[in-house]
């Protein structure tokens, strides 16, 4: 099988995708939403995996998705990694799941959303 062009790592667990802390947000939806690109086989688009982890240490910004574009560094290098914190409501989901499936530069949606990782 082919490495995936894209990993999309989903925060869950700690604050992000708890209603504790962000009662408002439809937690389960967003996560059926993003879990809905993972087609490492790329029948849809681009290779996509998505993964569900514990925690990625930015827990004041959540809910927090990271991106990961392998597209950029061919050959197995370093991806280009994008931090996205704050993605609660529909449309901030919608608008990560349509960039990831189309590529391409942060779209002007999310661009509020960017941020340096701890681990980035």
């Amino acid at each position: 099988m082919a490495l995936p062009e894209r990993d999309v790592l989903l925060c869950r667990d700690c604050c992000c995708g708890t209603t504790k802390k962000h009662p408002e947000a439809d937690h389960r939806a967003q996560r059926d939403e993003i879990e809905g690109l993972d087609d490492p086989a790329g029948r849809r688009g681009p290779r996509v995996r998505v993964r569900v982890v514990d925690c990625l240490d930015e827990c004041d910004r959540s809910n927090v998705v990271l991106v990961r574009d392998f597209t950029w560094f061919p050959g197995g290098r370093r991806p280009k990694d994008t931090w996205l914190g704050g993605v609660l409501s529909p449309t901030s989901t919608g608008a990560v799941v349509d960039w990831v499936r189309d590529g391409g530069p942060v779209p002007a949606a999310l661009q509020r959303h960017v941020f340096r990782g701890k681990r980035g």
